[in-house]
């Protein structure tokens, strides 16, 4: 047990190191005012410059033009981009942003840095034939940074659209394939929950296995029969059908045998399905903000709740102990936050630093609880969320192509 406890507590410490330098490679990688803004509306206004109505126009826009040209434009106004230059930072957020249809990218992005005075509009490898160097510059030069010279900020972000809007509408795009796509989601999302159907009945014993036999070939053949009115090949359709619905029904078969994870699952699925609901017909919703930054939140919390666990433990091993190891991690959490050099937020994220750190700590003197508190850093470590955004359409291969201007 103590060679296990030992080899844990060896674990610990290196992850412990290898995230503070991962922290400290990711805070001077990226320029000071890159910081990471999800792509979560096509209009994102960080100053406050665009009053609602605006924003809703620019946005009801731009959603028209990508549902009948399937062309993607993203609208992003922020104080300022620091001391990176502003074509690198267009470049690197168009990029991470995947403006555009996948293989397609045709993607713009119009960036108004407000303090700085400066835009530029950034366009996608597959309108750079429409959309050229020329016509972008003309947009800014002609339209843009006139408004901005006599303070109607608004006024000019709506000219840079619309110019833009009426290029990309003229331009020889492929076809958007929205309806044949649908199908295919509906189809497997009718098939999973035909199989999770299926699998709960299965496991409750209301359905005799012959007869869920006869029902899992006729809803594959049913199902192959709708997805094949896409025009794609039946044969594959005929192979996946069975293994969505295999999916479903495993999966909460098993589920069924353990109800509060089912409910937990149920819940999880309405919930998202609300969102969804919302983001199609009511307005449009950020799935990271609704669904993810919850969840996150929640393991953040079980996380925190276990290095409590650990920490009173410690206590009632030994209290001198205990200050000693609460030195031990404050000092840490001095430490990170004077090397991040991040000022204010340099103090923040070294506060998950100084928490894995008390886990290791806290944990020398907690006994047993050393094993446990091992497994949830592990977890933690493995938990942290990405980005993504509902907007983002798997694009984003830009060259460079596009204009700046300043005002």
């Amino acid at each position: 047990m103590r060679t296990l406890f030992r080899h844990t507590h060896l674990g610990l410490l290196a992850m412990f190191f290898v995230s503070v330098f991962a922290v400290l490679a990711h805070a001077q990688a990226l320029p000071s005012a890159l910081v990471p803004v999800p792509l979560n509306q096509r209009v994102i206004d960080l100053t406050n410059t665009l009053d609602s109505a605006a924003k809703a126009r620019l946005t009801a826009q731009l959603a028209e033009l990508e549902q009948r040209k399937g062309a993607q434009i993203a609208v992003l106004l922020l104080p300022s981009i620091g001391d990176a230059t502003l074509e690198d930072f267009t470049n690197q957020l168009f990029r991470a942003w995947k403006l555009g249809r996948k293989g397609i990218d045709d993607g713009i992005l119009l960036l108004v840095a407000k303090d700085d005075r400066l835009v530029r509009i950034e366009v996608g490898y597959g309108l750079e034939g429409v959309v050229t160097d020329l016509l972008t510059h003309r947009i800014i030069e002609e339209h843009v940074t006139p408004a901005f010279r006599q303070g109607d900020h608004t006024g000019g972000v709506q000219l840079a659209v619309d110019d833009l809007v009426l290029l990309v509408e003229g331009g020889d795009l492929p076809a958007v394939s929205e309806t044949t796509e649908t199908i295919q989601v509906y189809v497997v999302l009718l098939a999973l929950i035909a199989g999770s159907v299926g699998g709960v009945l299965l496991a409750s014993g209301k359905l005799h296995w012959r007869r869920a036999l006869f029902a899992f070939a006729g809803l594959t053949v049913l199902l192959t029969i709708l997805a094949a009115a896409t025009g794609r090949s039946w044969p594959i359709y005929l192979m996946a059908m069975p293994f969505f619905m295999l999916i479903g029904g495993g999966l909460f078969g098993v589920l069924w045998q353990a109800k509060g994870a089912l409910y937990f699952v149920l819940g999880l699925i309405g919930y998202g399905t609300g969102l969804a609901l919302v983001d199609r017909y009511l307005m449009e919703v950020s799935f990271i903000n609704w669904l993810a930054w919850p969840l996150a939140g929640l393991v953040v919390l079980g996380l925190y709740l276990i290095l409590f666990a650990v920490m009173k433990g410690a206590w009632k091993h030994s209290r001198v102990a205990f200050f000693f190891q609460l030195a031990a991690v404050l000092g840490v959490y001095a430490a990170a936050g004077h090397l991040l050099e991040l000022g204010r937020d340099g103090w923040l994220f070294a506060v998950p630093i100084s928490s894995f750190a008390a886990l290791f700590i806290f944990s020398q003197g907690a006994g047993g609880s050393g094993s446990g508190s091992g497994s949830s850093s592990s977890s933690s470590s493995s938990s942290s969320s990405s980005s993504g955004g509902g907007f983002s359409g798997g694009g984003g291969s830009s060259g460079g192509g596009g204009a700046s201007g300043s005002w």
